[in-house]
C-alpha cells in the first residue's frame, strides 16, 4: 500500500461482506492520446486484454464499415456451438450451389464437394474466404439468414449497440442490399469475447497453411504483422473500398496481452502502422502493478463495541494486481469503504469491508 495516496473517505457498511479481488473496464484515457496518429485512420481502441480496461480511445463509437471483421462473429458463433456440443469440427460439409457462387477472396468451393468443417473455419479464419464462411454459416444454421438471426442476437447480447450484420462474409451489398455496420468499441467488445476461445488464436497465429489436401495455400490476411511484430497471434482483417483497411489485433509479451482496434486506415501499410504505434504504446508505457498481497495488514482499523479489545486490525482477502502507466500508478487512489466501529462477537476471517483502487474517481480494483 505504499507509495499511494490515502483518502480519509470512509463509509459505514452494515453487516459482513464478503470481498474479492476484481478489476473492473474502465475508460480511462481521452484521445488525446492518440492523436499524432489519428490521420492514419477513421477510429482505434488499445485495451488491455485481461481487466478489458481501454487505455486508449479515437472515435470508438463511431459509424464505420468492418468488412471481412464480420467473420469474428461468424467464428464465434462457430466456436460456441462446437464447445456446446451440437455440431463438430469432424462434421462432414457438403458445399451447396449458393455456396459456391459467392464472389471476393475465396477458396474457391465447388457444389457438391465435402469437406470437415475443421477446414472451413481455418479458411474462414486464416485466409478470410468469403465461401467458407457461408458453408460454415449454412452448416450452423441451415441457411444464412438464420445464422444472420443468430449473429445480431449475440451482438445484442455482447452490447454492441452500433452493430447490425446483413451477411456472413462482410463483401460490399449488392443492389436493394444493406451494407454490415458497426463500431470500433462494438469490435473491442467481439474481440473479448473471441479471446475466450482459444482455438481461434490457433488459427489466427498461423500465417501459412494448406487447403484442399495441400493443393491450395491460406496465406494469412495478416501475415506480415505475424511475422514481423513480436507477439502478434491474431485476430483479423477487413478491406473494401468504403471500408478501408481495418485490422483487429492482438499480441501478447511476458504475460502481458493488448488488443487493437484500427479501422478506416487508407492503406494495409498505414492500418499495420497504426497497430503497431498502439501495441509499442502499450508494452513500453504500462506495467502490472501489484498494489497488495492477499493478508496484507490494512493501515486502518475498527473500533469494537462491547468488545475484550478496543479495536481490531484488518488484512487484505486477495492480492490485487492492475496494469497502469506510471503516470497513473502516481495519481492512484485508495478509497477505504471501512465501518467506524461495530459491536462484538467479530470472528477471525470475518468480512468487514473493501479498499477501493480508484483512478480520476473511477473504480479500477478492490479488495
Amino acid at each position: 500500500l505504499r507509495n499511494l495516496t490515502i483518502l480519509k473517505r470512509y463509509s459505514i457498511i452494515h453487516g459482513a461482506l464478503l470481498i474479492f479481488a476484481l478489476v473492473t473496464t474502465n475508460q480511462a484515457v481521452s484521445a488525446e492520446s492518440v492523436n499524432r496518429y489519428r490521420s492514419h485512420y477513421k477510429a482505434a481502441i488499445l485495451a488491455d486484454a485481461e481487466s478489458g480496461r481501454i487505455l486508449l480511445h479515437d472515435r470508438m463509437h463511431q459509424k464505420i464499415y468492418p468488412a471481412s471483421l464480420v467473420k469474428m462473429m461468424v467464428a464465434l458463433i462457430a466456436l460456441e456451438e462446437i464447445e456446446s456440443g451440437r455440431i463438430s469440427l469432424q462434421d462432414k460439409v457438403k458445399i451447396s450451389r449458393w455456396t459456391s457462387k459467392i464472389g471476393g477472396h475465396q477458396v474457391y468451393l465447388k457444389q457438391g464437394e465435402v469437406f470437415k468443417f475443421r477446414e472451413l473455419m481455418k479458411a474462414t479464419v486464416i485466409s478470410s474466404a468469403n465461401d467458407a464462411a457461408v458453408a460454415v454459416a449454412e452448416h450452423v444454421s441451415g441457411q444464412v439468414k438464420f445464422f444472420l438471426k443468430k449473429m445480431n442476437e449475440r451482438a445484442d447480447e455482447l452490447g454492441m449497440k452500433k452493430t447490425r450484420f446483413y451477411s456472413v462474409h462482410g463483401l460490399p451489398p449488392g443492389r436493394g442490399q444493406k451494407l454490415d455496420v458497426s463500431s470500433a468499441y462494438d469490435l473491442y467488445l467481439l474481440a473479448l469475447e473471441l479471446l475466450k476461445h482459444p482455438l481461434y488464436l490457433s488459427w489466427s497465429s498461423i500465417r501459412l497453411d494448406t487447403f484442399r489436401n495441400g493443393t491450395f495455400q491460406l496465406l494469412n490476411t495478416n501475415h506480415r504483422m505475424i511475422r514481423n511484430y513480436r507477439g502478434m497471434d491474431g485476430m483479423k482483417t477487413g478491406y473494401h473500398r468504403r471500408a478501408g483497411f481495418n485490422l483487429v489485433s492482438t499480441a501478447k509479451r511476458k504475460g502481458q496481452r493488448y488488443i487493437t482496434v484500427v479501422l478506416g486506415a487508407k492503406n494495409s501499410r498505414l492500418r499495420s502502422k497504426a497497430t503497431k504505434n498502439l501495441l509499442d504504446y502499450g508494452f513500453e508505457n504500462y506495467l502490472k502493478y501489484e498494489l497488495n498481497k492477499k493478508g496484507d495488514t490494512v493501515p486502518f482499523s475498527v473500533s469494537v463495541e462491547n468488545g475484550e479489545a478496543e479495536g481490531v486490525s484488518l488484512q487484505t482477502t486477495d492480492a490485487v494486481t492492475i496494469l497502469l502507466s506510471q503516470e497513473e500508478h502516481k495519481r492512484l487512489e485508495i478509497w477505504p469503504q471501512i465501518p467506524q466501529q461495530i459491536t462484538a462477537p467479530v470472528k477471525v476471517e470475518q468480512q468487514l469491508g473493501s479498499l477501493e483502487y480508484r483512478l480520476d474517481g473511477k473504480l479500477l480494483g478492490q479488495v
